[in-house]
């Protein structure tokens, strides 16, 4: 909660060391003074960590960046592998659609063929007839390879993600 209105000025002024732009106003001020005083405390604080904390040795900062460079070569060697396992993956997702999609018809086919058989037994083969059931028994490997095309993406997007 803000009691003055130039309580921003003043936090301001002592960041950037500049306490006597508002030394009068610190003077008629109980609230601010109070901030500047704890606000300058702070500040000398933090100088005064800034100019104890030891540096890292050369060597050790070399040894980083060694270790962060060879990281670094490892996760673009890796690259090509993570795509070709979301490619076999989603190979075999598309393969394992289309075996679903065959022995699906293949259980199916029975049924259409006695359809056929019967239409030829009686006499009455029509060719406009023959679209709805190639449709019918193509039907669910269309819809495997769609949601094959679907989830590739995904299954690549899921394998590079921690890149």
């Amino acid at each position: 909660m803000i009691e003055c209105i130039r309580e921003a000025d003043v936090l301001e002024a002592v960041v950037f060391d500049r306490l006597a732009s508002v030394r009068d106003h610190l003077a008629a001020c109980a609230t601010c003074a109070d901030l500047a005083e704890v606000a300058t405390a702070l500040r000398a604080d933090r100088e005064a960590a800034c100019r104890d904390a030891p540096l890292p040795s050369a060597g050790l900062v070399w040894w980083r960046a060694t270790i962060r460079q060879r990281l670094d070569a490892a996760r673009i060697a890796e690259r090509p592998i993570s795509v070709a396992h979301g490619v076999a993956a989603s190979s075999v997702v598309a393969l394992a659609c289309a075996l679903a999609g065959v022995a699906w018809r293949s259980v199916r086919w029975s049924d259409g063929m006695n359809d056929v058989v019967a239409s030829l037994s009686a006499g009455r083969f029509e060719g406009s007839s023959a679209f709805p059931s190639i449709l019918q028994h193509a039907l669910p490997l269309v819809g495997g390879l769609a949601v094959c095309l679907l989830l590739a993406p995904l299954a690549l997007y899921f394998v590079l993600s921690r890149d």
